[in-house]
């Protein structure tokens, strides 16, 4: 089937195997194309701008991903959790005269939502989209790790710090897509590494400098191999400064333009397109995903199956549609965060409920319509006159509307993968955040008087006010940061964390594909004299300076 986005006005295509899920779950095919049903979800999702503030029950001050002047209240996470307040005080009855969506933002805009979401943490005030850290700062979409700092999707580590998407890992260093790795350092595609650093696409290697491709590698810089001395003085060389560093990362940055690439990261998968996949059986556009099956138009998902159009759904969701933030839930549809809960639609931050439709920050309920409890058969009866209206008026199955979304879109992750100007943000219905976190101006030590090697630092640094060299914004160094640079023996940073982080998002491939074919003509591959006919969808886009291989001809090449 042949559909025209409703929002792009582009073509897209409704595939056999996606008809027959939307028929499994009772959905109308979507109205909207998979980039931009991807686009309204996150734009639900603040992770890392965080502001001060006070929470509306205690007035104690502590951080938000909401700033001060929210329609709704906002409740730290003590309070948000305690016997201090109900939620099932905020119901509203159903008007059949009235939109249910409009209703549904007139409840949502009462009901006090959390500060932060943030479970079974310790000393870790400033993470967000996290559970069970213990001594983290400025850590999202994170859990269990300790002592870590200033990371996307980290999960399971310690003792690291300014990494993205880093996995059972330990003392590492600007990483990127990295597992089970210790001691690492401005790698990215790391596995089973130790002592790796400026390499990319490594595995079970150790003690190497600016390789790529690399495979039980030992004592190797730039793919050649050397004596353990030789190593320990270049490592030494390269670390030794701000100014050493910055032309080692120009190094890297070449060798890894011409590096060879699989067309897609993915380790035992079957009839998946995507990337970033471990353990994915069919689905199309499956980004950064584990252990899925039959799974489609998803990212930052694990563990889940029979789920389409869901984003950060974790541990054992099952049959979960257009879900935003899903954890341990099933039977969800147009859901943002159920947490435990199964049959629960068009709602938001609802845990441990069960036939719950239209509900907001509702814990331990069932058979709720705007919160308020009805029999399970009143509650039947008016879910299908809802659903019905909702058909009538051509939205069921769709999203929330971008306009529901609590936050600014500059704020939110789709700004991250779907980038617009205030302007065009405003054109197509999303929200903008005007007021700015962070302080400008207020440096004590300009650029040029950083110092260049850790050695030079003195504790002194702790009071001072840095300022980042992109984007000018004032930020400072914590003790246990500078705890970390000793450790390593790194010299400070010149940019503030979110600029650090935009910078490690940028190495990685964008959630979209295009169709290309192998770049492969070696003569000793499958395909002998003639070059490799095998096509195939790729992130990597037609002007990349990689050689991308299929999976045979890269097997052959590099594993």
């Amino acid at each position: 089937m042949q559909k025209t986005c409703q929002n792009c006005k582009k073509d897209f295509e409704v595939r056999k195997e996606d008809l027959i899920f939307y028929e499994q779950i009772k959905v109308p095919p979507p109205n909207y194309c998979p980039d931009c049903r991807a686009q309204r979800r996150i734009a639900f999702r603040n992770e890392r701008t965080l502001y001060k503030r006070a929470c509306d029950l205690c007035k104690q001050n502590g951080v938000s991903i909401y700033p001060a002047g929210t329609p709704f209240p906002v409740y730290c996470y003590k309070c948000w959790w305690s016997d201090g307040w109900d939620p099932a005080t905020y119901t509203m009855s159903w008007d059949k005269s009235r939109p249910f969506l409009e209703q549904f933002h007139e409840l949502k805009n009462k009901v006090p939502r959390t500060a932060l979401i943030v479970i079974n943490s310790v000393n870790s005030d400033y993470t967000n989209n996290a559970e069970d850290n213990k001594n983290c700062y400025l850590l999202f979409a994170a859990g269990n790790n300790e002592d870590c700092m200033y990371g996307r999707l980290v999960q399971r580590c310690k003792n690291s710090m300014d990494c993205t998407f880093l996995y059972d890992s330990e003392l590492c260093y600007e990483c990127i897509d990295t597992r089970k790795s210790f001691n690492c350092v401005f790698g990215e595609r790391l596995q089973e590494c130790v002592d790796v650093l400026f390499s990319f696409d490594m595995r079970n290697c150790q003690n190497c400098i600016l390789c790529t491709n690399g495979r039980n590698l030992s004592n190797c810089i730039e793919n050649k191999q050397y004596t353990k001395e030789e190593f320990e003085k270049k490592k030494t060389e390269l670390l030794a400064s701000h100014e050493s560093i910055e032309k080692a990362k120009e190094k890297y940055n070449a060798l890894r333009a011409q590096a060879i690439v699989k067309y897609a990261s993915s380790i035992k998968c079957n009839n998946a397109t995507g990337d970033y996949m471990y353990n994915c059986h069919e689905g199309v556009r499956v980004f950064d995903a584990f252990s899925t099956k039959n799974c489609s138009y998803v990212a930052d998902v694990d563990n889940i199956t029979d789920c389409y159009d869901c984003n950060n759904t974790y541990t054992g969701a099952e049959r979960c549609y257009n879900v935003m933030g899903n954890l341990s839930s099933s039977n969800n549809i147009c859901t943002v965060y159920p947490m435990y809960c199964n049959d629960v639609h068009y709602s938001d931050i609802c845990l441990n409920c069960q036939s719950c439709f239209g509900c907001v920050g509702l814990n331990q309920k069932k058979y709720c319509i705007l919160n308020k409890e009805y029999s399970k058969e009143e509650y039947e009866k008016i879910k299908n006159e809802i659903i019905e209206q909702m058909k009538g008026d051509g939205v069921y199955g769709d999203f929330f509307p971008p306009e529901l979304s609590p936050f600014g879109y500059n704020e939110t992750l789709a700004q991250e993968y779907y980038p617009l100007t205030e302007k065009e943000a405003k054109e197509r219905g999303f929200n903008w955040q005007t007021q700015t976190s962070g302080t400008y101006g207020k440096e004590t030590i300009a650029q040029d008087k950083m110092p260049q090697t850790i050695g030079e630092v003195t504790e002194k640094i702790l009071e001072e006010v840095l300022v980042c060299a992109d984007c000018k914004k004032n930020f400072r160094i914590t003790q246990g940061e500078l705890s970390f640079y000793r450790r390593m023996g790194l010299p400070l940073p010149r940019k503030d964390f979110e600029c650090r982080h935009q910078t490690r998002m940028k190495k990685r491939n964008p959630r979209k594909l295009w169709s290309r074919a192998c770049m492969c003509e070696l003569k000793n591959h499958q395909h002998g004299a003639e070059k490799c006919a095998n096509e195939f969808e790729t992130s990597y886009s037609p002007d990349r300076t990689e050689t991308i291989y299929c999976e045979s001809c890269y097997q052959q090449e590099v594993s």
